[in-house]
């Protein structure tokens, strides 16, 4: 199906869903006292950690890989992953009885690395960092004709991420604000398209790690920015993204800002939402919760959504951070 811009992404949300609705598990929505005393208002916790492959990415990997022909398959699915994108893809593939080819970077945490060979994926290590692995995966789909399923610079695959917003938007319809983790964009701007779109005053926000501020700069500039970036306990949120992302002009459009988080603080906010909530997340999945705490004064007296987006985490990372 060809797509126009501007992208009608209410349009892409609806389609997402009805395509995906045997195979997405509604996630929870968790009142939080903790975090509604914090700002002085009413938090809710969406435990996206919870949907199919313990991450947000099913979502938009599921609606893809559904809506491929078979002849798009025979010809064969590459992807390029940091760990959570490569499970989703995989667990689409194994539903429409095919594998896809997975690249991954020589810098993949290890324990992710453990645990895609556990799921028997077929993996292809290459080059030093996720960014590096991205475009070698977008080079072979093209030189040998088969499908690069990206993880968010895809109408279709933001229509699907953006199936968390419309799970919102009917558990929360009267919400203030929303906060979803940013690396690339797909979930932070499918969601926010798609709640806009029934509440026009609502605000939607993005929480990035410091470390790795892609899109953020990149609005800044008003164009994508290649940048270096550092090491971060939100890897699943890090690295370059295409500089042709179709999600710059969505984040443009939908949402209202972008926060920046500090590595102390990631740690932080994943230790909470163990003590308070007892989750066990990744840092990605920290993200809204440590960009809350930070902008308190902002969030004073509203009705918020903060995102837990996954729970994909180290285990030896974990226990230190609790600790």
């Amino acid at each position: 199906m060809e797509y126009q811009l501007p992208l009608h992404v209410p349009r892409l949300v609806a389609e997402a869903y009805e395509r995906c609705r045997d195979y997405l598990s509604p996630t929870p929505l968790e009142y939080s006292p903790y975090l509604s005393h914090e700002v002085e208002g009413e938090v809710w916790l969406k435990l996206d950690s919870m949907q199919r492959t313990s991450s947000f990415k099913f979502r938009g990997a599921i609606n893809k890989i559904l809506s491929l022909t078979e002849e798009e398959l025979d010809r064969g699915v590459v992807a390029a992953s940091t760990g959570n994108y490569a499970l989703a893809v995989a667990e689409a593939m194994r539903i429409r009885n095919r594998r896809a080819k997975i690249y991954v970077a020589e810098d993949i945490e290890p324990s992710r690395l453990a645990l895609l060979k556990t799921h028997g994926l077929d993996l292809v290590i290459s080059g030093e960092h996720a960014w590096d692995a991205e475009k070698e995966a977008r080079r072979v789909a093209a030189e040998e004709g088969k499908v690069y399923v990206s993880p968010y610079n895809d109408p279709i695959v933001v229509g699907g991420q953006g199936t968390c917003g419309y799970e919102i938007s009917r558990q929360l319809p009267d919400l203030d604000a929303a906060l979803f983790a940013c690396g690339g964009g797909g979930l932070l701007t499918g969601s926010a398209g798609w709640l806009k779109s029934h509440n026009p005053d609502m605000e939607a926000f993005g929480v990035s790690p410091a470390n790795s501020p892609v899109m953020y700069e990149s609005m800044r500039a008003n164009k994508m920015v290649e940048m270096e970036t550092y090491p971060t306990l939100a890897d699943t949120c890090a690295g370059n993204v295409d500089l042709d992302s179709i999600t710059l002009d969505l984040c443009q459009r939908y949402v209202d800002e972008i926060f920046l988080l500090s590595e102390e603080e990631i740690e932080a906010s994943i230790r909470l939402l163990f003590e308070q909530h007892r989750l066990v997340v990744e840092g990605s999945g920290a993200l809204c919760v440590g960009g809350l705490l930070q902008q308190r004064e902002r969030f004073r007296g509203k009705k918020v959504v903060a995102t837990v987006c996954g729970r994909n985490v180290n285990l030896e990372v974990f226990k230190r951070i609790i600790r």
